[in-house]
């Protein structure tokens, strides 16, 4: 391999001069080992080669760079000033040549490098936390760059290279180009306040809600699972009574607690709801609830494959293939 390699070399009447020479890193081998052996045949034996190509390979270095590295005698060799000034730079080239290679296997297998993640909020319920904190663990040089986003803003950062991947909560969405891996599935779960008439109830079937006040997400955060909702109800002979809109799964929570109505939300969620929130299972027909990795097709990422395979180790889904959503 060739580099440039900046020799600073102090010649005769004190006269510094730079210059810039393409030098083989075999060279710089060759004459580091002869420099700290200070015997051409105990250099030779430490590279694994015989003696008269290496005095030849020395000579040819100091031709090229046009100064003497080594003082000659036939009982010792020792180095010129220009040789002592040569060996620190050499070793410093070469210790920073391995410290890049180093570095570039590293990425190259994953286990440096940076991911940008994007997020849902409620994937924090589910087991992100666990995978993230885990992943982390087993490669602490990885840098991450958590992003909160909601879905649809993910999915067009996927596409155009805004962030490697996200954690979505898919629901009819267009994943065109998109690799889909679910990692998390689970049921919905009816959020009631402490005092409901509901409350001593171990479950409750969607049709027995037709005199509810609901706390809802608003239509324009998730048209196609607003609507699929909207169905079941009406399926069930239910006209939600829709009384105060929340973008957020806590938000609801909050307003549960308030007694302002109830709240149908991931059963995840239960773990840090405020206490005067009791949780039901429901009954009934339901939207699939499934959290999703997606990342663009036929795009190498090393770090992004480290993350799967957390992912498959923490909650044991597997890898089903290029859209198993």
């Amino acid at each position: 391999m060739a580099i440039f390699l900046i020799c600073k070399i102090y010649l005769k009447y004190n006269c510094n001069t730079f210059f810039v020479l393409i030098v083989d890193t075999k060279q710089l081998k060759y004459f580091v080992a002869v420099a700290e052996e200070l015997h051409f045949g105990r250099a030779a034996k430490r590279l694994n080669m015989s003696q008269p190509p290496l005095s030849q390979q020395i000579m040819k270095f100091e031709e090229e760079l046009g100064v003497s590295l080594f003082q000659r005698n036939n009982r010792s060799v020792s180095l010129t000033p220009e040789g002592r000034l040569l060996l620190e730079e050499a070793k410093a080239i070469l210790s920073s040549i391995d410290r890049a290679r180093d570095h570039v296997r590293a990425v190259a297998a994953g286990k440096e490098g940076h991911l940008s993640l994007g997020y849902i909020g409620p994937a924090l319920d589910t087991p992100l936390a666990e995978i993230i904190k885990e992943f982390k663990q087993t490669y602490p040089k990885v840098r991450f760059e958590l992003m909160e986003m909601p879905t649809n803003v993910q999915l067009e950062a996927v596409q155009n290279g805004g962030i490697d991947a996200g954690v979505v909560r898919l629901f009819k969405h267009d994943t065109e180009g998109l690799v889909c891996i679910k990692y998390h599935e689970e049921s919905y779960a009816l959020a009631l306040p402490s005092g409901h008439r509901l409350e001593h109830r171990k479950q409750i079937a969607i049709e027995e809600l037709s005199q509810e006040d609901f706390i809802f997400f608003p239509r324009a955060s998730q048209p196609h699972l607003y609507d699929e909702w909207m169905s079941i109800f009406s399926e069930y002979g239910v006209n939600p009574k829709i009384v105060q809109e929340a973008f957020t799964k806590a938000a609801s929570l909050s307003l549960v607690a308030a007694s302002i109505g109830i709240a149908i939300v991931p059963e995840s969620i239960a773990r840090r709801a405020p206490k005067q929130v009791r949780f039901k299972r429901l009954v009934g027909k339901q939207p699939r609830l499934e959290m999703h990795m997606v990342f663009k097709k036929n795009t190498h990422h090393p770090v992004r494959e480290k993350l799967l395979s957390i992912i498959h180790k923490v909650t044991g889904y597997p890898y089903m293939g290029d859209n198993p959503a």
